[in-house]
């Protein structure tokens, strides 16, 4: 699954709790399972993700909350899947795997390959 993107466009990634020693008082974050030790990063971090300052990686809508950018993800990445017959699935891939054409005639080639099945 894609991650939503920040106000930079790019992929936002959870902090790693690695670092957070899960026998002391901690706070998570629901829909990142991030742990924060401190709470005032915790909250900054909350008011961060609650900040309509995120971008659905899959649509490009924008001015959406944390937590709305992935609903807006998965339902994308649904809705994708399941108008994407099966059957035209390893087609595409022999067409992809292993391919050295740049993206855009690349996926010129899948379409003009795909296009005998419409």
């Amino acid at each position: 699954l894609n991650m939503p993107l920040d106000t930079k466009r790019k992929p936002h990634q959870p902090l790693s709790y690695a670092s957070v020693d899960l026998a002391a008082d901690c706070f998570q974050v629901r829909f990142t399972g991030e742990l924060f030790v401190d709470y005032e990063q915790y909250i900054e971090t909350l008011f961060a993700y609650q900040a309509r300052q995120w971008t659905c990686g899959l649509t490009g809508k924008s001015g959406l909350t944390y937590e709305e950018a992935q609903l807006s993800e998965r339902q994308a990445h649904k809705k994708a899947d399941d108008s994407f017959p099966e059957i035209y699935v390893e087609t595409m891939c022999r067409i992809v795997h292993m391919s050295q054409l740049r993206l855009d005639e690349l996926v010129d080639a899948v379409y003009r390959r795909l296009q005998c099945f419409l």
